[in-house]
């Protein structure tokens, strides 16, 4: 089944601009109470994903003074979040959900259209399941 089904647009979905100050980044979150966001350019493409623990190891080797002068574009990611694109299967996505909390859509030009969470993605597959089981 195509993704697009399950697809949480990215007007839905809290992201950071990847030239937002990291302060900033900081605050959205903190509010959104998130531990990974997507990051974009500001054109609209996807950038990759920056973490809780990116942001704690941003804040472990630099001053504030340092901090200031960042933005969410300079900051080291230890991962890096794969995306898929628009036209993907369901089943193409239980390796990356294993590894990842959600996992950013793109579509052919690389533009973020938005998430698939692991949570669509386990039950879609346990509706399958199920209805495997009811054929049997």
């Amino acid at each position: 089944m195509n993704i697009s089904f399950f697809l949480k647009p990215k007007i839905e979905v809290s992201y950071l601009l990847d030239d937002c100050p990291v302060r900033q980044a900081l605050d959205d979150m903190l509010k959104s109470g998130f531990t990974a966001i997507p990051v974009i350019s500001p054109k609209g493409k996807y950038v990759g994903t920056i973490t809780e623990g990116d942001f704690l190891r941003l804040l472990l080797h630099h001053s504030p003074e340092q901090l200031e002068q960042m933005t969410v574009g300079q900051v080291e990611r230890r991962v890096r979040h794969r995306s898929v694109n628009i036209d993907a299967r369901m089943e193409d996505m239980v390796d990356l959900v294993a590894a990842q909390n959600f996992v950013p859509v793109t579509d052919g030009r690389g533009m973020f259209c938005g998430i698939i969470t692991r949570r669509d993605v386990i039950n879609q597959l346990r509706n399958q399941f199920e209805l495997g089981k009811q054929k049997a």
